[in-house]
């Protein structure tokens, strides 16, 4: 099939969507399908990644006169939300319906949860799956190389690209100034971008590749988040395919969807403490956690993709 992404992919450290769709080509190549990033005449299939023209490689116009002239499938892909860009709520969610109700002849929602938001705008949508985002398992895996005694503490860690207040980093000051003063208990890492005044007190990392984020997670034990309202963002299923067990607030959307089943929820940074506590002064219980997280795991991005492929069908 010749399949068109309306979105490039971007080498280097860059989010989660761009990850997700790195992923999906390899797998869409790998089964003898042609992408491209531009509009191609015969094309079978138009994937919506993006409704923002300045992070598309073709304009939404463009695409609306190409289906006008080519007759071509179009899925739209919806992975984000007005609430978690809190700059301006409504027209990021207007322009996310206008373009799915205009162009989209079938959708994918990432989470389950996404659904019922714009469900809750009054935005139903009959052709539609929930597919949620998959990792390379053949990166992103398990190691017992360095398996946490008894007594150690609990390497807790958390990764985002991007510096939105709504990541939580509210929540992760605190849990820097806890693991500052209770070092016998956790330590606190964290990878990626934040706004300016955080974060001054605990281990931090910049921005690493798509292959390395892997072996800086598989060297921790729990992956912290505390990300509010989020579509179902690829950091937290990221540090499960490592086996770390998750710690997420209440709140998180597709997150906390992600992680049902794995891990522990928390409603304040209390609550946060609590769960920490409870699996250091456990071991049996943080074994059987951990171990849960491993054989259980079930977001990779080869089912993504055949996924995916179903829906071209």
């Amino acid at each position: 099939m010749k399949i068109i992404f309306n979105k490039k992919i971007v080498d280097g450290p860059w989010g989660g969507g761009n990850q997700m769709l790195l992923s999906l080509v390899d797998y869409l190549v790998a089964n003898n399908n042609h992408v491209f990033y531009k509009l191609e005449k015969d094309a079978d299939v138009v994937f919506i990644m993006d409704v923002k023209d300045q992070s598309c490689s073709f304009s939404i116009e463009e695409l609306k006169r190409f289906k006008e002239e080519k007759g071509v499938k179009i899925i739209h892909r919806i992975n984000d939300n007005g609430s978690h860009r809190k700059n301006n709520e409504e027209r990021n969610d207007n322009l996310m319906i206008n373009v799915n109700k205009n162009l989209a002849d079938k959708t994918i929602f990432i989470s389950d949860w996404l659904k019922r938001y714009y469900e809750s705008k009054g935005h139903f949508v009959n052709k539609s799956v929930v597919i949620p985002n998959g990792v390379d398992r053949r990166i992103f895996s398990c190691s017992d190389d360095d398996v946490r005694s008894p007594k150690d503490p609990i390497k807790i860690i958390t990764h985002h690209w991007s510096s939105n207040i709504a990541k939580g980093f509210d929540i992760y000051n605190l849990l820097g100034d806890f693991c500052n003063k209770n070092p016998s208990i956790a330590t606190f890492t964290f990878m990626g971008n934040h706004p300016s005044g955080f974060l001054n007190n605990c281990n931090k990392l910049p921005p690493q590749t798509y292959k390395e984020v892997p072996c800086v997670l598989k060297k921790n034990d729990v992956y912290v988040t505390a990300t509010q309202y989020e579509s179902g963002g690829c950091h937290i299923i990221e540090g499960m395919a490592c086996g770390l067990i998750p710690l997420v607030k209440k709140g998180g959307g597709g997150t906390e969807e992600y992680s049902s089943g794995y891990g522990y929820y928390y409603s304040d940074f209390n609550g946060l403490v609590d769960c920490i506590l409870k699996l250091y002064n456990n071991y049996d219980l943080f074994i059987q956690n951990r171990n849960n997280v491993r054989n259980n795991y079930k977001y990779g991005s080869w089912d993504m993709g055949k996924k995916y492929c179903d829906m071209i069908l």
